[in-house]
């Protein structure tokens, strides 16, 4: 598991490097004594690019997300990264601008709070889902988000503050690491380097602002949400808040002065309001957070959640809400290992939709618990056959296939699944754990080497992939050839690093 730290901390820093302001921590008060700006504003972000190529703004965003991997509270977890990347790729493929492919992530943190960076890179904390009412007001900071990286912004603020302070991309990266560490070491690193710059962005943060409004609502009508959501979530969030002397550190890099929320309701307004029904995966992703990465004891959840359904029954309320209420329920029932109740609830929800990747996820952990693990292989072969390649599908079955010791299996299928998706860390930690317990000493040094990787971790890749090379007899001569091409593309890989950072 990967250690949490200070969430409070680990927010601000993200925030104060990968949000729009970047290092301008703005607040509430001088948001609102801003005048009114011009809402119709040109198209600025594309302009960017003065000594920030699209390559290096690459990959100063892959090692940024490398280190996020071996630092920060991920939430690994198929089902909600699949809900989170469809949802936020529907908005991509209406925004402009798009340059390369984005990375939707959670981090497991009670926060309202959302941020992006460099390459692509759109972090979503879960505390964000929970006081989310629907889909659309989640998918509205998804797409200004979006806007964000599309517009530039980023890489145009990085360029102005390398022009203010002498900082390099890899202190500042390197300051956000050790403040997941040590909160008050790195938080006082990175203070004193950019003390100085922090008040010559407050104007230009506030005009990304509005064009992130702009461009990112325009994607969220177009990708069929509702662009009431925005000031729907915005205005809620501003109110609730108003008052507070702690307000969620979303306000304190996308401060809500009066003038924008009322400029967001009049461009929904523009773009034409639409009433959506509830949407099912949401529910389920809200209610799966709500029990499995928050705080509250298991017992408490199933109480609450067997009193929203009757609540909910007994209203004119969507079925979708009643169902969302009915799998939290499931999810508490496992984690208070009350297996058979567990089962029936979410048989029956599979029963109405066969398809549906959440539910198929909970019966396999309830039958993997329950010791049912060849029934959990033939099920998820069947829904395999259906869906080759799927994320969900593919890893619970590799899951399934290492309870029920059948290694070849889960190898054959995790290896075509890397082919298309070589960044996902459960995937090599199913292959790591198939190869060490059926014994294949080389392909488990070169799975761990893959996992180290993903982190950053360079010099332990190489270290693997030597103890890899070493155990391979000579006589395959193909295979050591591999594993010596594979340690020469980590070492172009950690110096290519080095130089784009320090440039």
């Amino acid at each position: 598991m990967v250690r949490l730290v200070s969430a409070t901390i680990v927010s601000k820093f993200l925030l104060l490097i990968a949000s729009s302001s970047l290092v301008a921590v703005v607040t509430l008060s001088s948001a609102q004594a801003h005048p009114q700006q011009r809402t119709d504003l040109p198209t600025i972000g594309t302009a960017a690019g003065g000594t920030m190529s699209i390559e290096r703004e690459r990959l100063i965003g892959d090692y940024f997300m490398r280190q996020l991997r071996a630092q920060a509270p991920m939430v690994e977890d198929p089902v909600l990264r699949e809900y989170l990347t469809d949802l936020g790729n529907r908005l991509v493929l209406h925004s402009p601008n798009v340059r390369f492919p984005f990375t939707f992530f959670w981090i497991r943190d009670p926060n309202i709070n959302a941020f992006a960076f460099l390459g692509g890179y759109v972090g979503v904390h879960t505390g964000l889902i929970e006081h989310a009412q629907d889909e659309s007001e989640l998918a509205s900071v998804l797409a200004h988000e979006v806007a964000h990286v599309t517009q530039r912004h980023i890489a145009r603020n990085m360029e102005r503050m390398q022009a203010s302070t002498p900082v390099s991309i890899a202190q500042i990266i390197g300051g956000l690491v050790l403040a997941m560490a040590n909160p008050q070491l790195g938080m006082a690193v990175m203070t004193g380097s950019m003390a100085g710059i922090q008040q010559r962005q407050i104007n230009y943060t506030r005009q990304f602002e509005l064009e992130a409004d702009r461009f990112g609502m325009n994607a969220l009508a177009a990708a069929g949400f509702d662009p009431h959501g925005a000031p729907r979530f915005f205005s809620r969030l501003a109110a609730q808040y108003r008052y507070s002397t702690q307000v969620p550190q979303y306000l304190v890099t996308h401060p809500l002065p009066e003038s924008r929320i009322a400029d967001t309701r009049s461009r929904a307004d523009n773009l034409g309001g639409r009433s959506l029904p509830p949407s099912l995966d949401f529910e389920l992703a809200k209610a799966r957070v709500a029990i499995r990465y928050s705080n509250t004891p298991a017992r408490d959840n199933l109480l609450n959640m067997q009193a929203e359904e009757r609540r909910l029954t007994g209203s004119r309320s969507h079925q979708h809400r009643i169902d969302g209420a009915r799998y939290a329920q499931a999810l508490a029932l496992f984690a208070l290992e009350r297996y058979q109740e567990a089962d029936e609830i979410i048989q029956s929800l599979y029963d109405s939709d066969p398809m549906n990747l959440f539910y198929i996820d909970t019966i396999t952990d309830i039958w993997l618990a329950q010791e049912r693990y060849q029934e959990a292989v033939d099920f998820l072969t069947r829904a395999y056959m259906r869906r080759p390649n799927n994320q969900v599908v593919t890893l619970n079955l590799a899951y399934a296939a290492n309870h029920a010791r059948d290694f070849d299996l889960a190898v054959k299928i995790l290896n075509d699944y890397i082919i298309r998706n070589r960044e996902d860390r459960v995937a090599y930690e199913l292959l790591h754990e198939a190869h060490q317990k059926s014994g294949n000493a080389v392909s488990m040094h070169e799975a761990m080497a893959e996992l180290h990787i993903l982190r950053g971790l360079f010099e332990m890749a190489i270290e693997e992939l030597h103890h890899a090379f070493s155990k391979t007899p000579e006589s395959r001569e193909l295979a050591r050839q591999r594993i010596q091409g594979r340690i020469e593309q980590v070492r172009r890989l950690s110096n290519e690093r080095e130089r784009v950072l320090n440039l």
